[in-house]
């Protein structure tokens, strides 16, 4: 019994060592491991520049309601995908008028009324 213990001491200090070893290899970095865990880790990098403005514009409109993606970002197959996604729970659809997202400039229309802007969209409401 005091044999087996003693070999699987031994075995767990040489891994140990082993992976001390490796790490110091790799330029382990416990800091950089832990980021890996937080919820949205390395989500702003992975999507459209679009895509983050529009999810930040939108966490202060409080309406919950569905947002219409104006033509220009409906065109775009991978940003449209990408917003639905990312912009999840919120519902996304085409429409004409209502609670908008435009690329900038926005709309040249006087019946919309600018909400928030970012360097890449704007969030409008259009009557």
């Amino acid at each position: 019994m005091l044999q087996r213990w003693l070999v699987g001491l031994l075995i767990g200090a040489a891994l140990l060592v082993g992976l001390r070893g490796i790490a110091k290899d790799v330029d382990f970095n416990g800091s950089l491991l832990r980021q890996a865990f937080v919820a949205d880790a390395g989500w702003s990098e992975s999507v459209p520049p679009e895509v983050v403005e529009a999810r930040e514009l939108l966490r202060h409109e409080q309406s919950g309601g569905p947002i219409a993606l104006a033509p220009g970002l409906w065109e775009d197959p991978l940003v449209r995908e990408r917003l639905w996604d990312g912009l999840y729970p919120r519902r996304i659809h085409w429409a004409d008028k209502g609670l908008m997202l435009w690329r900038t400039p926005g709309p040249q229309q006087p019946n919309c009324t600018d909400i928030a802007r970012s360097e890449r969209i704007v969030l409008v409401d259009c009557h």
